[in-house]
């Protein structure tokens, strides 16, 4: 049951724990195209409408969403400087864009507005013109119309009413088609002929009594009529022709004929009658000719009874109605606008000879127009661009009015200077810079409307703005998780502190409760190896042989020894253990390791190479510590001697490894402990951080800069002894008066403490220093006993005396060094440190100033200047007694409370690690400040507690009115830093450890800071409120 409660509970935490990590990684995802995160795009954002005005521009945001920040800088440094001129040149979609370049003055100006002034009063005119109506035509040119009117309109419009309405019918006759000739030359020609033809008959030979009953004879009986009237009517000039029979029958017949017509039958009529047949055989072709011609013209049908008089009248009309028609259709013809002229032959109507003529009037009237605004218009072609005149000309050719575009011109006219400067710059614009300044046209009038001096900044917080505003767009439509609210994430901390703290129960129950028994030996197997009496009693390492057989590894998994208690105790035998661990490597030799490597599956080995090495090397190496002898100074060896020390710390052969972590270093993976827990206060350990770990310690301890110098963690006690014989006995008297003030305090109240001297000499210096102050204050030993048999928690917290070799592995919640050195009688102070001064002596130095817990009090005779030229030369510490003047230098600032000096003086010791943490070490972000603003504004003053950016820094402290300490500590979103990349390090572990110092965390989200402001200022007041102890304002 507990190990699947354990499964599941494990399963809960992996899922919570992934979506608080998506959150927190799409947070601090880097863009692409930017290089911003989300966290940093919101903090940008805050900043930029917290600077100033700002236009909402939402148009530029598909322009921006395009660039980096390099090119939104660009556009900022492009666009910013030149806002007050496109403001007055009114620039995009500007009229006067259709001007050429040139400079502009008073007299071009003048020249340019005259020019524009004739061609708009120029287009008026026309527009006139234009407004009287739509035209029948357009013309190019006056010439040819005009000499047509001259010459013909007269007489079209004079012309007869039959003749119109002739030349209505017959127009069509008057025109060619294609090369052949117009009918109407065969038709005149035609009615000549007719009229000539009739006219050479003779009309004597009518008569009008026969007419009607020759006219229906056929053409046969006609003719033979003809015949027998001619016969007949020829008188005989013979006998034998009046004999004839021919002769009389043709009079018989003759006469019966005219006789059945009613006229008389004699010779004259016989004559008669001849004449009058002859001439109806002449009329009948001449009738057909004219009846055809009277088809051609579109008459009636013809007349067959026709005489010989009606057919000379209709030839006659006919051909005086075609010359009448004749020369008003040639004139018509012949018209330049003979589309609109045959309007008048169509319609026949003298209506439509002035319509024609009203015509040529508004054509004529349209054509000079136009022709005055061409020339107007030519007059400005050294101002105008080519393609605005072409189009000017266009629309005049078209009769479109010009007036509407050249009206916008003569308006914007007064903008002509500023826009002529700026189309300079504007050539030179990058298309993404006049794209932007076309996005800003609309806000134009409210740019205008703030001073002169705050347009460019509000063009750069703008540009800014709206390229934020894409960019985050983007990220949360790549990110989802950033739509995660405030609420819905602290809901999933909370819970998976909950799941955390019932995994750790559960996985206490389950080390006391998961045994299987039926692995373990049978009690009478036990009781044979545990009887601890008796002949049959075993000893310990038969006792862990034998036990391992029985299970005795399942019962009691964990085993706490040193090496050499290892090697006597534990069966020999490989693979004992899953992992053997070893601390404090560096103090261990490679072969006093070696059986417990022999006896372990996996290894790790844990130590600090800035810390002591195995004492037994040292004692090899340095038997004359204590010797202030100028040999034993590597920085005054020759460079033989200080090659001859490297190599001896850097050898990798195993037999000549000088310890177990040097060896392991060599072949092993390196995982760094990151983590300061024992300082609780900062200073404490600052200088190691910065001078022997770049920087790469987290302290979790935070504290007011005026509650350190109260404390004073460091504190320097001046005492200017006189070094002899190895010792300073004036700084053993006064480590017996601070003895004796943090003693006289009562025992529960009084620190645990520990002295540390630079050579073993002055540790016994100071043990007979104590003892004699022992022998005469009875308090004072009864204090120096208790505190020698001191114990916190089953550990021994005893009060001691050693010096640095021997100090590794102490601490105690006070130390009190003893640096010894000092001027001699003489007032010499020589550089002779003893192992300090010697090859690795700075990391003696580094152990003995790491073991305090609360406080170091530094009792010193060492004039700090003399001691190297490390502060002179300005450089990074080299020898071991560059850092010994380091730290003194150091505590001495931290000792005054001169804490900007001290955290100066870090930065010469040591490379600075690149930190990860908020928006970056230049200082607050938008975000940030803007949440620094809303506290003061509250009456509290933000105190930064993040320079040193490590896993524990905040954003902003608020120092508590009654204690002094930090209250509550401001976090400007989740911290971000490789250790607490996992949200159970950075939810739960994190406040929990920083909890020691800072009582109270509050966390402000940047999405909601930017999207629900007020929510979140009412949830921060409450906190810090609360934190101070004033709870709700009303």
């Amino acid at each position: 049951a507990l190990r699947r409660s354990r499964s599941e509970k494990a399963a809960r935490i992996e899922v919570l724990e992934r979506e608080v990590d998506r959150y927190h990684e799409a947070l601090h995802a880097a863009d692409e195209q930017t290089g911003l995160t989300y966290r940093e795009l919101i903090g940008e954002l805050i900043g930029v409408e917290a600077a100033g005005p700002y236009l909402n521009a939402a148009a530029l945001r598909p322009l921006l969403a395009r660039l980096d920040r390099g090119g939104v800088a660009a556009l900022d440094e492009t666009c910013a400087p030149l806002v007050r001129l496109w403001l007055d040149a009114n620039y995009e979609d500007s009229p006067l864009a259709v001007l050429q370049g040139f400079a502009v003055d008073a007299a071009v100006t003048e020249s340019l507005h005259a020019g524009l002034a004739a061609i708009a009063m120029a287009e008026r005119l026309r527009d006139d013109v234009v407004a009287r109506g739509a035209p029948m035509f357009d013309l190019e040119e006056v010439e040819p119309h005009q000499a047509w009117l001259n010459a013909q309109a007269g007489a079209l419009r004079e012309l007869p009413d039959a003749a119109r309405a002739d030349l209505r019918a017959w127009f069509d006759l008057f025109q060619a088609s294609g090369a052949l000739a117009p009918r109407s030359q065969a038709l005149i020609a035609e009615a000549g002929n007719l009229e000539r033809a009739l006219g050479a008959l003779d009309s004597a030979y009518h008569d009008a009594s026969l007419f009607t009953a020759l006219n229906g004879l056929p053409e046969p009986k006609r003719a033979a009529r003809f015949a027998a009237a001619a016969a007949a009517g020829t008188p005989a000039a013979t006998f034998m022709q009046r004999l004839s029979l021919g002769r009389w029958r043709s009079r018989r017949v003759t006469r019966a004929y005219l006789a059945g017509l009613g006229q008389a039958a004699e010779d004259g009529d016989f004559r008669r009658l001849a004449a009058a047949l002859a001439l109806e055989g002449e009329l009948r072709p001449l009738r057909q000719r004219v009846g055809a011609l009277q088809q051609a013209l579109g008459a009636s049908e013809p007349n067959a009874a026709a005489t010989l008089h009606d057919l000379r009248q209709a030839v006659r009309a006919m051909a005086a109605a075609l010359a009448s028609v004749s020369p008003a259709a040639a004139a018509i013809l012949a018209a330049p606008r003979r589309r609109e002229a045959e309007a008048i032959a169509r319609m026949g109507t003298r209506a439509a000879v002035d319509h024609l003529l009203a015509g040529y009037e508004l054509a004529f009237a349209r054509l000079a127009a136009r022709q005055a605004s061409a020339a107007r218009l030519n007059a400005l072609a050294a101002w105008f661009d080519p393609a605005w005149m072409a189009s000017c000309a266009k629309a005049i050719e078209a009769h479109a009015s010009n007036q509407d575009r050249l009206a916008a011109i003569v308006r914007r006219l007064p903008e002509l200077a500023a826009y002529q400067r700026f189309r300079a710059r504007a050539a030179v614009l990058s298309p993404q810079a006049l794209q932007a300044f076309a996005c800003l046209r609309p806000h134009a009038t409210a740019i205008a409307a703030l001073p002169a001096s705050d347009r460019e900044g509000l063009v750069q917080r703008t540009l800014q703005r709206e390229s934020l505003l894409a960019w985050r767009t983007r990220f949360e439509a790549q990110w989802p998780e950033l739509e995660f609210e405030r609420e819905e994430i602290a809901r999933k901390v909370a819970s998976l502190a909950i799941l955390d703290a019932e995994m750790r129960t559960l996985n206490r129950q389950l080390l006391v409760a998961d045994i299987d028994a039926g692995r373990l030996g049978t009690a009478t197997a036990w009781e044979s190896i545990t009887r601890l009496r008796g002949a049959r009693a075993l000893r310990l390492r038969e006792i862990l042989d034998q036990g391992a057989e029985l299970g005795l590894m399942r019962l009691r998994p964990v085993w706490l020894m040193n090496p050499d208690v290892a090697s006597r105790l534990l069966p020999l035998r490989p693979g004992l253990f899953d992992v053997v661990i070893f601390d404090e490597a560096s103090q261990m030799p490679v072969e006093h390791a070696t059986p417990a490597l022999f006896r372990a599956r996996r290894a790790v080995i844990s130590g600090d190479e800035k810390q002591m090495p195995p004492s037994s090397f040292f004692s090899s190496r340095i038997d004359g510590d204590d010797d202030d002898s100028d040999a034993g100074n590597i920085e005054e060896t020759t460079d033989a001697a200080r090659a001859a020390h490297a190599d001896q710390w850097n050898r990798r052969d195993v037999q000549s490894c000088p310890d177990l972590l040097q060896l392991g270093r060599s072949v092993l993976p390196v995982a760094a402990l990151q983590i300061h827990y024992r300082s609780a206060y900062r200073e404490l350990i600052g200088y190691s951080n910065a001078a022997f770990y770049n920087h790469t310690l987290n302290v979790p301890a935070r504290h007011p800069d005026d509650e350190v110098r109260r404390a004073a963690p460091i504190e320097v006690l001046r005492v200017d002894g006189v070094y002899e014989e190895q010792t300073n006995p004036a700084e053993a008297e006064r480590v017996v008066a601070v003895l004796e003030q943090l003693w006289a305090q009562p025992a529960d109240q009084r620190p645990s403490v520990g002295v540390v001297t630079f050579n073993r000499k002055q540790a016994d210096c100071v043990e007979d220093a104590i003892r004699a102050r022992a022998d005469e204050d009875p308090a004072f030993l009864q204090a120096l006993h208790r505190e020698r048999d001191r114990t916190q928690r089953g550990e021994d917290m005893g009060f001691f005396v050693k010096n640095v070799e021997n100090v590794q592995g102490d601490e105690r919640d006070v130390i009190i060094f003893s640096t010894t050195f000092g001027r001699n009688h003489q007032g010499t102070f020589r550089r002779s440190f003893g192992v300090l001064g010697q090859a690795g002596g700075e990391r003696r130095l580094n152990v003995a100033v790491t073991r305090a817990r609360n406080k170091v009090i530094l009792i010193t005779s060492m004039p700090v200047n003399d001691v190297s030229d490390w502060l002179a030369a300005g450089r990074a510490p080299a020898t071991p007694r560059d850092y010994l003047q380091a730290y003194l230098d150091y505590a001495a600032k931290i000792s005054r409370g001169d804490l900007d000096a001290a955290r100066s003086s870090q930065g010469r010791l040591g490379q600075q690690a690149r930190r990860i943490w908020r928006s970056g070490a230049d200082g607050p972000d938008g975000f940030a400040a803007s949440v620094a603003a809303f506290i003061r504004s509250l009456g509290h003053q933000p105190i930064p507690a993040a320079q040193d950016g490590d896993a524990f820094g905040l954003d902003f402290a608020i120092e508590h009115p009654e204690t002094g300490l930090f209250g509550i500590g401001i976090e400007c979103d989740a911290p971000r830093h490789p250790l607490l990349a996992r949200a159970r390090a950075r939810e739960i572990w994190r406040p929990a450890v920083l909890g020691r110092s800072v009582p109270r965390l509050h966390r402000v989200s940047s999405v909601s800071w930017y999207g629900r402001r007020a929510e979140e200022e009412a949830r921060l007041r409450h906190a810090v409120e609360e934190a101070m102890g004033m709870g709700l304002r009303a």
